[in-house]
């Protein structure tokens, strides 16, 4: 046991206390959450372009309309990007919004009517970067619509479609903000169009206001007992945190698991390139050098779990979301964390003692790969019914268990009580199989100089001995 106890310091010390791994325990974080902190500084780098937008108004109505409300949003912008000295007030929530928005856009005037070539003419211009967009207003947007009593034909909504309608051309027309913002301001112009034809101009602006006014249902999570003396309004904050606080559960325990389970591979293909393992299966048995290392590498995914959770912890309190944490879902992250470690750091250790070359292993591995991504990849189909068919089948998965199952409790939907025990029980029975397979594995594949190229190979050299 001393020995065993050894071995487990000896890896523990050789994990967490390397410059390596200080480096990875920082970068981490950053390439999996960064692009979340990151991307409103790139579009403020990558911003403060002048975009031109030609405009091809069949209807000789909408263009100064459009130049008019491009004119107060671009002034609104510039505003926002001046610093609170120069206002002398704070910036308001919609110029927090503007801050974000620094291009400015130039709508300028094309033949009302184009032709194939013209049509082709500025494409070319659009995809040469001297235009961005090309906007195709036909002259029949704003045609009268007959009054009549009687109800809609079957063939209404063809004709519909058959109307032509305003296109609009870009290299990022379906995802374009300019898009999104033209739709807004043609459809205030048509509103306006269609109060004269229908003689509705002479009403009262504000009895007009009330009769576009829209029902929004506001987005809240289901009432806690804790909630009984609250206030009962929600912020639509609230729902995001409800939606994106059990994938960051789920991406903690991803981090965990892969900081833990790589470097067993490299240990492994090291001490048997370098002939170490030699050396020390002079004083131990194999069993004992994997379970020491195995113990080893469990010690040091609990402290890379004390520090992200810490981290994590005090941000959410700088945030003032500590509330929002699920503290009840910390003993089952703590046992589904240690089975998961367990599991994949085995399969990685045999893995490295089974091969020579680094892509032998990284070709095995990649089955191995895939199955410990799967709840990544389903993870907003889980969220959004964590007891549906999918979040409950990869729950009692055992590759996939851990994380799935973890990602389930944080969602603060009512799991039922029987499933996390029985997914528990599942995975030690996994984890102590796949642990024993290792440990034969590694026990043939540690001594032998010739390596594996497949998994299929690495299991019938098992069973052969």
């Amino acid at each position: 046991m001393y020995k065993l106890w050894v071995i487990a310091h000896r890896e523990y010390v050789a994990m967490v206390g390397t410059k390596a791994f200080l480096f990875t325990l920082v970068m981490m974080p950053i390439l999996m959450f960064g692009s979340l902190l990151a991307m409103p500084l790139l579009n403020r780098v990558s911003g403060g372009k002048t975009h031109k937008i030609a405009v091809a108004d069949g209807t000789n109505q909408l263009l100064d309309f459009i130049q008019s409300a491009a004119a107060m949003r671009n002034q609104a912008i510039i505003a926002a990007q001046k610093p609170e000295t120069e206002t002398g007030s704070k910036p308001s929530a919609r110029g927090a919004f503007m801050q974000d928005q620094t291009d400015v856009w130039e709508f300028v005037a094309a033949p009302p009517k184009l032709s194939d070539s013209e049509r082709l003419s500025f494409s070319d211009q659009i995809r040469n970067g001297d235009l961005y967009a090309l906007v195709e207003i036909p002259d029949s947007l704003f045609a009268e619509i007959p009054k009549t009593t009687e109800p809609p034909s079957d063939n209404a909504a063809d004709d519909a479609k058959k109307s032509e309608s305003p296109k609009f051309y870009s290299q990022d027309a379906l995802i374009s903000g300019v898009r999104g913002w033209l739709n807004a301001v043609i459809s205030q112009k048509m509103r306006e169009v269609r109060l004269k034809q229908f003689g509705l101009d002479s009403l009262d602006p504000t009895v007009l206001a009330q009769l576009d006014a829209k029902v929004d249902l506001a987005p809240n999570l289901p009432v806690q007992v804790t909630d009984v003396n609250k206030s009962s309004d929600q912020s639509v904050f609230d729902s995001l945190v409800g939606m994106f606080l059990p994938f960051g559960v789920m991406m903690l325990m991803f981090m965990v698991i892969l900081m833990a389970a790589q470097p067993m591979l490299e240990s492994a293909m090291e001490e048997k390139s370098l002939r170490i393992s030699e050396l020390l299966l002079g004083s131990v048995t194999p069993s004992q050098l994997m379970g020491g290392k195995l113990l080893g590498n469990v010690a040091g995914s609990l402290v890379i779990f004390v520090l992200y959770g810490a981290g994590g912890l005090f941000c959410l309190n700088m945030q003032g979301l500590t509330d929002k944490v699920p503290m009840s879902v910390v003993p089952w992250f703590l046992l589904f964390q240690l089975l998961g470690v367990l599991f994949f750091s085995s399969i990685f250790l045999t893995v490295g003692a089974s091969v020579n070359e680094l892509k032998e292993a990284q070709s095995m591995l990649l089955p191995v790969w895939m199955v410990l991504m799967a709840p990544m990849m389903v993870w907003f189909i889980a969220v959004r019914d964590p007891n549906g068919v999918v979040a409950t089948t990869l729950s009692f998965f055992p590759p996939s268990s851990p994380m799935m199952m973890v990602l389930r409790l944080a969602s603060g939907t009512t799991v039922p009580a029987w499933q996390p025990p029985v997914a528990a029980v599942m995975m030690v029975l996994s984890t102590l199989a796949m642990v024993t397979l290792a440990g034969r594995i590694y026990r043939i594949g540690l001594l032998r100089n010739e390596g594996v190229r497949s998994l299929a190979q690495l299991l019938k050299r098992t069973v052969a001995q």
